[in-house]
């Protein structure tokens, strides 16, 4: 059975934990770029993050459309 509410929710979660970690890979760029840091891993971990997030999300907002028609 579909739930059109949890469905939104989790779209809405992955949706922000997306932009958290976007944000945080601008900011683990700006450490490498300017010297803070000595380690890529800083940018590189949370964009794979993101990643993963970006992807989920697109996959919930394609499920809601697909069970709203």
């Amino acid at each position: 059975m579909f739930n059109l509410k949890r469905e939104k929710m989790k779209k809405n979660i992955f949706f922000v934990l997306n932009i958290l970690f976007c944000i945080l890979t601008l900011i683990g760029a700006f450490l490498c770029l300017t010297e803070k840091v000595n380690n890529a891993g800083y940018a590189i971990i949370p964009m794979l993050i993101d990643l993963v997030f970006n992807s989920l999300y697109r996959n919930s907002k394609k499920t809601i459309e697909e069970n709203t028609k």
